[in-house]
């Protein structure tokens, strides 16, 4: 009888699923969560760090562009910047960077070209990013949607966003574009840049 008990409890051990141990299982799948939110954490992190990249860029271009439109009579303003790398959202804080008052206590000035217009270019592998924008001062010598639209229609290009109140002391509107690749065609952003 006692070997039937065994028998019996040995047969039933075998046909039960096996016993997990909820603390390792609880470890492993509390490891997975830790890491999905730690490589969420490093995306958003390198993101931000792209963004200072791209805002420091555009302000140092602005105070270029201020410098040759206080020289010069300077009015629009054609020019390229790297780190946004056809990224239209990028660009259009590169925009905002330079159009932005400059801050007095800050160790170098950034910004300051808010009373010029200008359209700003950015190649990516993906796309050509463009962005305009048209001073209220301006406004009556450049319509910024004919601008805009004579420019796309060279490189065959889209508008993204029409133009719309920009973030800028001097106010004025900012619209943007963009040129997608297309190897097939020819068509490489780096060109039409």
């Amino acid at each position: 009888a006692k070997e039937a008990k065994e028998a019996k409890e040995a047969k039933e051990a075998k046909e039960a699923p096996p016993k997990r141990d909820k603390d390792k299982e609880g470890g492993k799948k509390e490891g997975k969560k830790r890491e999905e939110p730690a490589a969420a954490d490093k995306a958003a992190a390198e993101r931000e760090k792209l963004l200072k990249k791209v805002i420091k860029e555009g302000g140092k271009k602005g105070v270029e562009i201020e410098g040759a439109a206080d020289m010069g009579g300077l009015e629009f303003f054609c020019t390229t910047l790297e780190s946004p790398e056809g990224d239209v959202g990028l660009l259009e804080a590169s925009m905002t960077a330079m159009n932005a008052e400059p801050d007095p206590d800050a160790e170098d000035r950034k910004g300051c070209s808010g009373r010029v217009g200008k359209m700003i270019f950015s190649a990516g592998v993906q796309q050509l990013a463009m962005v305009a924008y048209v001073p209220a001062g301006s406004a009556e010598k450049v319509l910024l949607a004919d601008w805009l639209h004579h420019v796309c229609a060279a490189v065959q290009g889209e508008v993204a966003s029409p133009p719309a109140a920009a973030e800028s002391p001097d106010g004025g509107l900012v619209a943007s574009a963009v040129v997608k690749a297309n190897a097939d065609a020819g068509k490489f952003p780096l060109k039409d840049k």
